[in-house]
């Protein structure tokens, strides 16, 4: 009798160990609002300041430990742009829309449990294309999609509803790296790029 009750007993303890384990994978969803920003381009001899947008996005990460994910992020925006060419005391100066798509490898640390502490890092980049002027929906340079190197860091807290149900509140303060391609030595190609993103996280696989 002693044995099969100590067997029951040991399947227990590893069920119910096996039942806590946090979830391996985790997707999420983000409505997040990013200020505007400016972009030097040398190639079109243009300015671009870009304006305050809603942006939207997810992910998918995978647990490598307790409380770290590794994964990929993207997310897009359709900011306004006021759209400058020429320079001296005539400008042209257009009002126009472009989208800003954002893709980047994430390293995701969270820490605590109800309430939890949450930071990330991510290398990537951003992709500007699709520049029209408003109103008369005429195309503007580049013709191709622009590329530019991105490093975000990412801190905020976050709530756990459950074990696979999470919602964090996070800060977003990003560089990207503009090509040098027609700009003087001295002239800065660095933007930083800033958002306040409400995210809500699914974990599964567990």
């Amino acid at each position: 009798m002693a044995i099969p009750l100590a067997g029951a007993r040991a399947q227990i303890i590893r069920g119910g160990r096996f039942g806590l384990r946090d979830p391996q994978n985790w997707v999420s969803a983000t409505v997040a609002w990013q200020s505007g920003w400016t972009v030097f381009d040398g190639v079109t001899g243009s300015r671009w300041d870009l304006g305050d947008t809603q942006q939207y996005g997810a992910s998918i990460e995978h647990a490598v430990a307790s409380g770290v994910t590794v994964g990929v992020r993207a997310s897009t925006s359709e900011p306004s742009v006021r759209y400058t060419t020429g320079t001296g005391t005539a400008p042209v100066v257009r009002e126009a829309d472009t989208r800003v798509t954002q893709a980047v490898g994430i390293l995701h640390v969270s820490a605590g449990r109800d309430i939890r502490s949450v930071f990330e890092l991510g290398l990537g980049t951003t992709i500007y294309s699709d520049f029209h002027e408003r109103g008369t929906d005429a195309r503007l340079g580049p013709d191709k999609t622009d590329a530019d190197f991105t490093f975000v860091f990412v801190y905020g807290l976050g709530y756990s509803f459950s074990r696979h149900l999470h919602v964090d509140v996070v800060q977003d303060i990003g560089t990207s790296l503009h090509q040098k391609t027609g700009l003087s030595a001295g002239e800065d190609t660095s933007a930083r790029i800033s958002s306040t993103r409400l995210v809500a996280r699914y974990g599964f696989g567990g």
